[in-house]
């Protein structure tokens, strides 16, 4: 593939990668200070069914989800600024949420930040596709 000046440097593009599937690790793995850290105290979400959350709505809403599986792929970096770069990607997401199983599969977009010398997430938007693609 040929890169031009609007795409980022292939390590960044793979640092950003990384930081999203360090997000769904933490929280499968139920680390929430992980999780804290990776998001920027600005943060917002729009949630598949529409809803708005806060970073602390956030925190406070994955401690009654447990993540058991999930799969990422169709990864796009698209800068904005040298601080600011949108990561999509599909998702696809088996659960538990207060005791009922169930999966998901959207395309996710993430607005990430460098501030304070770390990229945080700064917004998150999902919209729900089939389960079966």
């Amino acid at each position: 593939m040929q890169r031009n000046s609007i795409q980022p440097p292939l390590d960044l593009e793979q640092q950003l990668i990384n930081l999203e599937t360090a997000l769904i690790a933490a929280q499968q793995r139920r680390d929430f200070s992980t999780v804290g850290a990776l998001l920027a105290d600005e943060f917002h979400e729009i949630g598949s069914i529409g809803r708005f959350y806060t970073k602390g709505e956030v925190l406070e809403a994955i401690r009654h989800v447990q993540i058991l599986d999930y799969h990422v792929d169709h990864f796009r970096v698209l800068p904005v600024h040298p601080d600011c770069v949108i990561v999509t990607y599909i998702a696809t997401l088996w659960r538990t949420h207060h005791g009922q199983e169930s999966a998901s599969r959207s395309h996710r977009s993430s607005t990430w930040i460098h501030q304070e010398g770390a990229w945080r997430a700064i917004f998150h938007q999902a919209t729900t596709l089939p389960l079966v693609p």
